[in-house]
């Protein structure tokens, strides 16, 4: 197994808010976790990178998962407390009031593989040259969508679209989307810096390139959304079984 990850703050904005990370713990189980602070709320690059930091201390010592339910709640359990952390903070200090990020990624263990969701970045899987969304975004706009107010089509210029309806550190409790998702031969995380602004047929032709390391697909990963605008901070994890 390969993986690798790259983060750039873009064209656009001030600050980077998003983080992220690639773990692995002595059994061989793989981490993958991509945090977006909340774009316009106060610190939210501290909220990412205090969740990805986190979780970063304490998977080095997680397994052996008996299997994949012992593997969601793991997940479950330092999710709560990761929230917790983030909400105390932003009690705590009142220059971080309202901060708060999504949280998305991939656990990668013997048993099969687990995808992560709070907010609106994504995970993808790619298998036999197609696509497939892994997560489902956690938006006001989704939540049109599945209501039949709006097309997906009306939904990609929406004024609304980056409204969240979840994220880490806003409440006192959270409930994440954790799911068991099928064996891919890739995985990508990423912050809506690139999903939001590059077609997926795009991303998928780079993620197959065939002549290319992973590292220099997250470059090209990067590259596409810088040349689509770099209108917010981009961050991309892809993993190759």
């Amino acid at each position: 197994m390969e993986y690798c990850g790259i983060t750039d703050i873009g064209l656009v904005r001030e600050k980077n808010q998003d983080a992220f990370i690639t773990i692995e713990n002595k059994y061989g189980d793989v981490l993958a976790l991509v945090a977006d602070g909340i774009g316009g709320a106060r610190a939210g690059e501290v909220a990412s990178s205090e969740c990805i930091k986190y979780f970063g201390n304490i998977f080095n010592e997680s397994g052996p998962f008996d299997d994949l339910d012992s593997a969601i709640n793991f997940l479950n359990h330092h999710i709560s407390i990761a929230n917790q952390k983030i909400n105390d903070l932003s009690k705590a200090y009142e220059e971080y009031t309202g901060m708060g990020t999504t949280l998305t990624g991939i656990l990668l263990t013997k048993h099969g593989a687990l995808s992560i969701n709070i907010g609106d970045s994504r995970v993808y899987g790619f298998l036999d040259d197609k696509a497939f969304a892994l997560t489902k975004d956690h938006s006001l706009i989704n939540q049109m969508i599945d209501a039949g107010e709006i097309t997906e089509e009306e939904a990609i210029n929406h004024p609304k679209r980056h409204y969240l309806t979840k994220a880490m550190g806003i409440f006192d409790s959270i409930t994440a989307d954790i799911h068991k998702v099928k064996d891919m031969e890739y995985y990508l995380c990423c912050s809506d810096g690139l999903h939001g602004y590059c077609d997926l047929d795009e991303i998928k032709n780079i993620v197959f390139m065939a002549d290319k390391s992973l590292n220099d697909k997250c470059v090209e990963l990067k590259d596409l959304a810088l040349l689509k605008g770099g209108f917010d901070n981009i961050t991309a994890v892809l993993v190759k079984i």
